[in-house]
């Protein structure tokens, strides 16, 4: 079972960012499993300031506010409501000039799974905000007890795609209320994991159970996120959809991610893609351009049933979350689902700072957001 497990991580992360840093090999101890591997050992929840319902006017920098931890779709599509409420954490950029007379629009910023860093996250906001659009940096690893100490291989067993879907909406919810930032003219980009739930929440269903009170994200943009994984369903909320990848980046397969974007077009929404010639993954990384030995999800399609239920290529695991299941028995499953899907792995991608590609893919972003912004 605990080989399972570690294919388990092996494939969660096959569909992450490259970090600035090689990713640390696992750290795991077999005794942090339990022997009946009943349950895994997650990070207890950090104690944050008390979550803001409403944003004042002025506020800026960093905010609290209310998010959940689903861990599992199945867990979204059934009993969302009735989720434990825990406290997230953002960093809001506002543009100089922007007020309750001068509302201006926002993109939310979801992070690679290497977490925020200052040139890309961070940079993105400057150049939004450098254009009269307001930011907010979504740090979905923190506020579940990832540290900078934990080894990369468990960040995202601690925190799930679907964790940052919930987070998004939550975001949506809480930026919707400064006064100085237009409701309707929100959107939300990511970068490869982060980018592949920009794309996650067009789903209309998620809209209708996390934020159904809410205007719908104006726009979403996903800069290199792989096409492996679907939710399912092909009804949008009717947003326009950006995605950018490169030639070069193996990572993301342009044959499926075509796939993808028909199924987005027929759900109800406009897709515009571009494939930079040349460009691997991960062009705004400090680091050089280089090989990297990481791992990618390769030949297979994942997706989910409608009860929420995981599947590879149409399959499932005997592994599958029940009602009443806390979120370390929910990870026990997910590292199971290496029995599932352990052929579904390629090795070495192209990744690191390429300032043409960089260049570029800004331009594309900066003449969408305008345009749909109408700026």
């Amino acid at each position: 079972m605990y080989k399972y497990y570690l294919i388990g991580l092996s494939l969660i992360i096959a569909s992450c960012s490259f970090q600035d840093t090689e990713p640390q090999k696992p750290k795991v101890k077999i005794s942090s499993v339990s022997s009946s591997f009943d349950e895994l050992q997650l990070p207890k929840f950090p104690d944050y300031p008390t979550p803001k319902t409403k944003l004042d006017e002025g506020v800026s920098g960093y905010i609290y506010y209310s998010i959940k931890s689903p861990y599992d779709f199945s867990r979204v599509l059934n009993g969302y409501d009735e989720l434990q409420v825990h406290t997230g954490k953002a960093k809001l950029v506002m543009p100089d000039g922007a007020s309750k007379k001068n509302p201006v629009p926002a993109v939310i910023i979801m992070h690679g799974s290497g977490g925020i860093k200052n040139g890309r996250e961070n940079g993105y906001a400057k150049l939004f905000s450098e254009n009269g659009i307001a930011a907010l940096i979504i740090d979905y690893y923190e506020p579940r007890g990832v540290t900078k100490d934990t080894p990369y291989v468990m960040k995202t067993m601690i925190a799930t795609e679907v964790d940052i879907m919930s987070d998004a909406y939550s975001a949506l919810k809480i930026l919707s209320t400064h006064p100085a930032i237009d409701p309707s003219r929100i959107g939300i980009t990511g970068y490869s994991y982060g980018g592949m739930g920009a794309r996650y929440v067009l789903d209309d269903r998620l809209k209708k159970i996390m934020a159904p009170n809410t205007s719908p994200f104006a726009l979403h943009m996903d800069i290199y996120g792989p096409c492996h994984q679907t939710l399912g369903h092909k009804v949008t909320t009717g947003a326009p959809y950006l995605a950018i990848h490169g030639d070069s980046d193996n990572s993301v397969d342009p044959e499926l991610c075509q796939e993808v974007y028909k199924e987005i077009i027929m759900g109800g929404s406009s897709v515009e893609s571009h494939v930079i010639h040349g460009a691997g993954h991960a062009w705004e990384n400090s680091e050089p351009l280089s090989n990297f030995s990481g791992s990618f999800v390769k030949d297979c399609k994942f997706s989910f049933d409608s009860d929420g239920t995981f599947l590879v290529n149409g399959k499932s695991s005997r592994f599958n979350p029940a009602s009443g299941m806390s979120r370390g028995q929910r990870a026990k499953i997910r590292a199971g689902l290496g029995e599932l899907a352990g052929s579904c792995l390629g090795q070495g991608y192209i990744v690191g700072n390429n300032p043409e590609a960089d260049k570029k893919s800004k331009e594309i972003q900066m003449n969408f957001i305008k345009k749909i912004f109408g700026l």
